[in-house]
């Protein structure tokens, strides 16, 4: 096998994308989801409905908080295999506060580049509030009601 043989065996083509690839920076992801807790945290404590700061990450319902936290390409974070967590609201400060220690200390960096797959998505809806024994459908007006009452008759009736 002559030198040139043994150069050409050496070259590799396809590396040219391994050497133009962007090495990740976990940093990033980290000062990023740390920036998206904590406004999570202040919209949590927030007394009044105000704009901005991102989309809510939690909704809360009969004392519970649905939280789904996203990492920066949108993809849903995944926590202990699921996706979306139910905290109690009482603790729900303090469990961003710690999930906020955990982000900096690194400890979710796999979870940052990770498959999404693995988790558990959980659409999580809002109950109504229940309506009082008795209550009158408030759809329709009267008129309504009575004109609709009175076209039904007919098509009974004939």
């Amino acid at each position: 096998m002559s030198f040139l043989e043994k150069l050409n065996a050496l070259i590799d083509p396809k590396l040219k994308e391994t050497f133009e690839r962007k090495a990740y920076d976990p940093a990033k992801d980290r000062k990023w989801l740390v920036g998206r807790l904590e406004a999570s945290k202040t919209q949590f404590g927030s007394t009044e409905t105000t704009r901005g700061g991102g989309a809510k990450w939690w909704k809360l319902a009969n004392g519970v908080v649905a939280f789904s936290p996203t990492r920066s390409d949108k993809m849903p974070l995944v926590v202990n295999g699921q996706t979306t967590l139910f905290i109690p609201s009482e603790h729900f400060v303090t469990f961003v506060d710690h999930m906020i220690a955990a982000v900096n200390a690194g400890e979710f960096d796999k979870e940052l580049t990770s498959d999404t797959t693995n988790g558990t998505t959980v659409k999580v809806r809002v109950p109504r509030k229940a309506k009082e024994p008795g209550a009158e459908p408030t759809g329709w007006s009267a008129e309504r009601r009575a004109k609709f009452d009175a076209t039904m008759a007919a098509r009974k009736a004939g």
